[in-house]
């Protein structure tokens, strides 16, 4: 199902700071379905997506999103935001990538990076999500085992082939000057399905997953959970 109705107003709440005011160009890379990228265009930006796979490129299209299917690497024209919304990470040539996006922007412009460290999850992070499961399959609204094997080695099997969060943020620093970096919740979002389904009519979907979002949030600055979750910019 479609969580996009919880995730980009989260999303929304920690960018609007780091972007100039509308109606502002904005790259996306990785515009996904384009849920983002439709509602920065809703508050009035300027929007471009930009995604290497065909099908997402052309869910974004049916949203309204103005969208080109490629790399972003062969992406021309000036912009005032390159925004890299949990994309980065699958970059082959990380410099490179970041390069061009600086390259890509008008004078004054940031390249803005949402993702996240996955290095940092520890064995808590790593039961966070799994754990918060229990009262949404109890509910009746997700089905699905979880794992019996230890869920920090999978984490980071399942991600080591990505870039940390530290190289992203280092590679960034290195293309721009004014650096910022924020701490975001990111754990909540692994109960998107994975590992099991949203029941349907999945109507308290939004509200449960709202719940564990602010319980993520609450322990990391508690200091119980690690910040995972990561907004950056550099400004050209």
């Amino acid at each position: 199902m479609d969580l996009s109705t919880v995730a980009v107003p989260h999303t929304l709440t920690h960018l609007k700071p780091l972007l100039p005011a509308p109606p502002a160009r904005v790259l996306e890379v990785g515009c996904g379905r384009g849920a983002l990228a439709a509602a920065l265009a809703r508050l009035g930006y300027e929007v471009t997506g930009v995604d290497r796979d065909a099908g997402m490129a052309a869910a974004a299209r049916e949203r309204g999103v103005r969208v080109v299917h490629a790399d972003v690497l062969t992406v021309s024209g000036e912009y005032d935001v390159v925004l890299f919304t949990r994309s980065l990470h699958h970059a082959e040539d990380l410099d490179g990538v970041l390069a061009h996006a600086a390259a890509l922007l008008a004078p004054g412009g940031r390249v803005v990076v949402e993702e996240f460290a996955w290095e940092r999850v520890d064995h808590a992070a790593a039961d966070f999500p799994y754990d918060n499961r229990a009262l949404p399959t109890a509910a009746g609204l997700l089905t699905g085992e979880t794992p019996s094997d230890d869920l920090l080695d999978a984490w980071v099997t399942g991600h080591e082939s990505l870039h940390r969060g530290s190289a992203m943020l280092d590679a960034l620093g290195r293309v721009g000057s004014d650096p910022v970096a924020v701490p975001t919740a990111v754990l909540w979002r692994l109960l998107d399905g994975r590992g099991g389904a949203w029941a349907e009519p999945a109507t308290r979907v939004p509200d449960a997953l709202d719940a564990v979002r602010r319980a993520e949030e609450r322990r990391t600055a508690a200091g119980t959970l690690p910040a995972v979750g990561l907004l950056a910019s550099v400004c050209r």
